[in-house]
């Protein structure tokens, strides 16, 4: 049975090497038929400010058990451009490219000590799903100090 998570093309779509947006732009660095983790392919963007590179968003494509701990996607913003929502409206664009794969529904991750990052979440209509997921202590996360997540699950 298929899970209401995934979505219906498992492929890299055409034209997307830039998504622009009204504050933001997205610059695909590339697609990736298969994450190390889990086997999903993805795509990485730079999130550009006026063509100068402030972060990066990742969408994954498919679903598996591991993205209840990596999320469909994945964004971070360079500390000097933190605080001006970017993350937010790199999420919002990235939500119509989810679209265009037939997701209808994804699913987010955030550490629980990241408040910046559980607000951009919800101002971006994330509902809340499951609060201190414990991460496996054999997963990189749990490496990294990150022991517990926040599991958000956002219709589009």
């Amino acid at each position: 049975m298929k899970s209401q998570y995934d979505c219906m093309i498992h492929h890299q779509l055409l034209k997307t090497d830039i998504i622009k947006g009204p504050v933001l732009d997205l610059k695909l660095l590339g697609y990736h038929e298969r994450d190390l983790t889990d086997e999903i392919p993805y795509y990485c963007f730079q999130i550009l400010l006026a063509n100068q590179v402030i972060g990066k968003i990742t969408l994954r494509i498919g679903f598996s058990e591991m993205t209840y701990i990596h999320g469909h996607v994945g964004y971070g913003i360079d500390e000097d451009y933190r605080g001006n929502n970017y993350s937010y409206y790199a999420l919002e664009m990235i939500k119509d490219l989810a679209r265009k794969h037939g997701y209808r529904k994804l699913l987010l991750t955030t550490d629980s000590r990241n408040e910046q990052s559980k607000r951009t979440v919800l101002k971006s209509s994330g509902k809340p799903i499951e609060i201190d997921r414990l991460v496996p202590k054999d997963h990189i996360y749990y490496v990294l100090g990150i022991e517990r997540l926040n599991v958000y699950e956002i219709s589009l």
